[in-house]
């Protein structure tokens, strides 16, 4: 197993990981390939589960400002971590800003699809995760928010704390919450997410 296979927030990072983002702010381009490929698929699935209608495009822009912006910014990989999604979440807050002033027609996906059996499996995986990200969009934006951000993200506490700008307590107790929510949402009777009445 080399570096490439730790994921980010796993106990066994690596010596090669702790200095990753000292040689990506110093330009070394294979260090910040690899801060794209270990956070980008977390970074699209939390833009899509706060309902980015293009993550592609606000992920792109994330990391548009992380490039520029990396050179300012100090901390080790658990704080480019929490500032990662703390700029997706203000540009995901900018393209729901600019949708309510301008709404925009949606433009069909012009990747090309996968063929025989990658297609299936790729089908089936994307319908697990897309029904999952449903099932948190139910929930109030403010606690699918913080659920994507401990759990899809996969950040600690106080990294989402400082994010959302509310205390760790506070964070707990919207993820027990939140989570309470989908338990009972989550009906293994149901082949649907069905609507959310409010929990005590």
């Amino acid at each position: 197993m080399d570096d490439r296979d730790v994921e980010p927030g796993a106990a066994g990072v690596s010596e090669a990981d702790a200095d990753l983002v000292d040689r990506a702010r110093a330009g070394d381009r294979d260090a910040m390939g690899k801060l794209w490929s270990r956070h980008q698929h977390l970074l699209l699935r939390f833009l899509r589960g706060v309902g980015s209608t293009s993550p592609d495009d606000v992920g792109s822009t994330v990391w548009i400002d992380v490039a520029r912006g990396l050179h300012r910014f100090e901390g080790d990989l658990d704080d480019f971590r929490r500032w990662l999604f703390t700029i997706a979440r203000r540009r995901s807050i900018d393209e729901l800003r600019r949708q309510t002033r301008r709404p925009e027609s949606p433009v069909a996906d012009l990747d090309a699809a996968p063929s025989g059996a990658d297609a299936a499996d790729e089908f089936e995986r994307s319908q697990g995760l897309e029904r999952a990200i449903a099932l948190v969009r139910t929930l109030p934006a403010d606690q699918a928010e913080i659920v994507l951000l401990r759990i899809v993200a996969d950040l600690d506490v106080a990294q989402v704390a400082a994010i959302v700008g509310k205390t760790e307590g506070n964070v707990r107790v919207i993820v027990h919450r939140a989570l309470r929510r989908l338990a009972i949402a989550l009906d293994v009777t149901d082949a649907e997410p069905r609507p959310m009445n409010r929990v005590p």
